[in-house]
């Protein structure tokens, strides 16, 4: 598989950005933890060109903040059957299957596999993901894993997290 050719990625969020955990207080608040350096991934992959999709199944409003912060504005959340959501995707966007990728950790994401030129998961992902999935991060979900695949691609473009940081820095 040629990650240089990746136009656009789909993220999963329980169990990709975040370690599959949800917090309840006592008030019935849910909170989610983040990892920033995938966050930081996540800017430098937008600054060498990459589109990025978030999609969720469940729906919070602390996951669109944290998204919205970080410049990613296509957030869908609801989103059941993510297979059918890449599909229309990318026959509206005239996207061809290499140059899509998707990273997820469940079975609603695996069932987008076929719709994707490349799937990326982390070792907390379910068995099965595991072993259907082109790459597996050394980093678990919520601790890098995002970064991970984030700085994957760049080095395929012919780049490194530094340089896109620099051009990051220039910018602001």
């Amino acid at each position: 598989m040629d990650l240089n050719q990746i136009t656009t990625i789909f993220f999963d969020v329980d169990g990709v950005f975040t370690d599959g955990s949800l917090y309840f207080s006592d008030n019935g608040v849910t909170t989610t933890k983040f990892n920033v350096h995938d966050g930081m991934g996540c800017i430098l992959l937008k600054e060498a060109g990459i589109e990025l999709l978030i999609l969720t199944a469940r729906h919070s409003d602390e996951v669109i903040r944290r998204f919205k912060d970080l410049g990613i504005d296509k957030i869908f959340t609801k989103v059941l059957k993510k297979r059918d959501f890449i599909k229309n995707y990318a026959k509206t966007h005239n996207l061809v299957k290499k140059e899509l990728a998707m990273m997820g950790d469940d079975l609603q994401d695996l069932a987008a596999i076929d719709e994707v030129g490349v799937f990326f998961t982390t070792p907390n992902a379910i068995d099965i993901v595991k072993n259907s999935a082109y790459c597996v991060t050394k980093r678990f979900g919520g601790d890098g894993a995002v970064r991970e695949i984030c700085d994957l691609i760049i080095r395929s473009k012919g780049s490194n997290s530094s340089l896109e940081f620099e051009r990051y820095i220039q910018k602001r």
